[in-house]
């Protein structure tokens, strides 16, 4: 049975270069999340059997597994939260949606959308600095002492790729086409 794609028509689409950011966009967000999050995610498995197998048959586990999942596992979020936005793979709340206009609707989306930028990047902002000031501090992992350093610039990298996300969408519900945004999986 062939897949149902939401993304819209030749007929109905975007002018070209809107159509290239977005598919660009798109393009970005499904590489980063599929190959930086798959890779953690495949890594994290692969180190969960492994110390479980150590730990139960042999009674040695892995000396700091525990460190390097946490932060794989931070690493994976960060790299997949704006594709998960992009797809629709996100809770979102249309209570009152069904009752608005077209109009009033497209209002809400955009208000919605230029917050959640604001606190993105005011995040993004903050956790830069958290980088700058966990180096100089020395935090670190427990066991290992990894430094966390490099991962609050990668949350704040994530951030920011998800605010870009939002900000073309944005460009969408300004230029009326906020039926274009189609949150698609492929």
């Amino acid at each position: 049975m062939p897949e149902i794609s939401t993304r819209p028509s030749n007929a109905n689409s975007p002018s070209g270069m809107q159509a290239f950011s977005m598919d660009l966009i798109d393009r970005a967000v499904r590489n980063v999340a599929l190959w930086g999050g798959g890779a953690m995610l495949l890594g994290l498995m692969g180190l969960t059997v492994v110390d479980v197998t150590l730990r139960y048959l042999f009674n040695a586990p892995l000396y700091g597994a525990h460190d390097v999942g946490k932060l794989m596992l931070l690493t994976m979020i960060a790299l997949s939260v704006a594709y998960s936005a992009r797809t629709g793979g996100q809770v979102v709340i249309e209570f009152f949606s069904h009752w608005m206009g077209p109009r009033l609707a497209a209002f809400s989306e955009a208000g919605a959308r230029i917050a959640a930028i604001a606190m993105l990047l005011i995040l993004s902002w903050q956790l830069w600095l958290s980088s700058g000031s966990a180096a100089a501090f020395g935090e670190a992992s427990l066991a290992l002492g990894i430094p966390f350093g490099p991962f609050y610039i990668l949350l704040a990298v994530g951030m920011l790729l998800y605010a870009v996300v939002l900000t073309a969408e944005l460009f969408f519900i300004f230029r009326g086409r906020a039926g274009d945004l189609g949150h698609h999986t492929e």
